[in-house]
């Protein structure tokens, strides 16, 4: 089983092995992995009441398995965050990826607006081949959305544009003012999205410091406890 380690959580099984106390990184994992196991048959094996909190489980507990605990779940925490991040991310490359498809029909429509400038009359027949090519194309159009799990984080759903045949340059100006305001939509979420991996960033700079601090704290507390023994 392979097992990656955010950069903190590395370098402290690193500086563990260095500190000769474990002899390479696999032991100091499995090291803590033994510490949950036994925090684990701890609490299965005490029964305490409502008001005790299990404080009398950890007050059993060395400070190795103290280390170790803390160890574990920081590093569970750590990749819990990384997933939040990747999931967000995901999102936000998705609704991005929706948008650009989107964008590129609007500007096919664009394109016959702009040629249909002059077009007063019901009987003049519009001009389409520069832009969505026919008009029979305005009814089978391949409407992006954003979707993280679909190649490329789009997922293309068949759309009528407009009911009823396209015959005036008023029905394009029309089919334009509901497209920008999908992609208008779009944008918010993909802001609201952004906002959301901002955040999570943050919080997980939060957490790596509190870490590097734990980690700190835990290597001086040991030295302390040698030097005190020599």
């Amino acid at each position: 089983m392979e097992l990656s380690l955010p950069p903190e959580l590395k370098r402290f099984v690193e500086k563990k092995v260095k500190e000769g106390l474990y002899e390479d990184e696999s032991a100091v994992i499995s090291e803590a992995l033994r510490g949950l196991r036994e925090r684990e048959r701890w609490v299965a094996r005490s029964t305490p009441g409502p008001s005790d909190n299990n404080w009398a489980v950890l007050g059993a507990m060395n400070g190795a398995d103290i280390e170790a605990m803390a160890f574990i779940v920081m590093m569970q925490a750590a990749a819990s965050a990384q997933e939040d991040l990747k999931s967000i991310m995901d999102h936000v490359k998705a609704i991005n990826a929706a948008k650009q498809a989107l964008r590129e029909i609007m500007t096919s429509i664009n394109r016959d607006v702009s040629a249909n400038l002059g077009q007063e009359r019901r009987e003049t027949p519009l001009i389409l081949a520069n832009g969505m090519g026919s008009e029979r194309a305005y009814h089978r159009v391949k409407m992006p959305v954003a979707d993280p799990e679909s190649v490329g984080g789009v997922k293309y759903i068949p759309t009528d544009l407009h009911p009823g045949r396209v015959t005036e340059v008023a029905e394009l100006r029309s089919i334009q003012v509901d497209l920008r305001d999908q992609l208008d939509s779009m944008s918010e979420m993909g802001e609201m999205e952004s906002l959301r991996l901002q955040m999570a960033l943050e919080r997980r700079s939060k957490f790596l410091t509190t870490l590097s601090n734990l980690m700190k704290k835990s290597s001086e507390t040991a030295s302390a406890i040698v030097e005190n023994l020599k």
